[in-house]
């Protein structure tokens, strides 16, 4: 008998001063992109963030969702 074992996926999100938060993945059917949509309503910063895949790091399917430090002027 075959088991299929899933991968939990970790969102981090790191903002322009590159504090890292850990964000729970609230529906494993939800793509990556509808999970950041889904925390922008607290983080706004994520309207304008990139979706970084890392792929798997210790057992876990990380992904990051970074923003770029902006200055204006």
């Amino acid at each position: 008998m075959m088991e299929i074992a899933t991968i939990e996926r970790k969102y981090i999100y790191q903002d322009g001063n590159n504090n890292a938060i850990e964000l729970d993945d609230l529906d494993s059917q939800l793509t990556h992109q509808q999970v950041m949509e889904h925390y922008s309503q607290i983080y706004a910063e994520l309207t304008n963030a990139n979706i970084m895949d890392k792929g798997i790091v210790n057992g876990h399917h990380e992904i990051h969702f970074k923003t770029l430090a902006g200055t204006k002027g």
